[in-house]
């Protein structure tokens, strides 16, 4: 995960809770982001608009944030809308399969 700034005061419970089962980078930097999804080479990827079609193209299934941010999910009515949110480039990417 990385973030522009994290106010560890307001996070440091959701910091202390994460510890060791992911990496948090503090500071934006597109070259290393994109150097560590090479590296993890993760199920899917939530990027911004500018980085999925060239994440795509390398292979990658991605999400696009701004769909997160534009979502209606409100508490537990919505969790299968947003289940579905992630499941949809994972599905694509599955019937997009050309094995050789």
């Amino acid at each position: 995960m990385a973030s522009p700034f994290i106010h560890k005061l307001l996070a440091y419970a959701d910091l202390d809770d994460i510890a060791g089962s992911a990496d948090i980078v503090e500071g934006q930097d597109v070259d290393k982001q994109l150097d560590r999804v090479f590296d993890y080479n993760p199920d899917l990827t939530v990027c911004g608009l500018g980085l999925a079609n060239p994440l795509e193209a390398k292979g990658l299934s991605t999400k696009w944030a701004i769909e997160l941010v534009f979502s209606p999910i409100h508490f537990y009515e919505q969790a299968a809308d947003l289940a579905s949110l992630f499941a949809r480039p994972l599905n694509r990417a599955k019937l997009l399969k050309v094995s050789a």
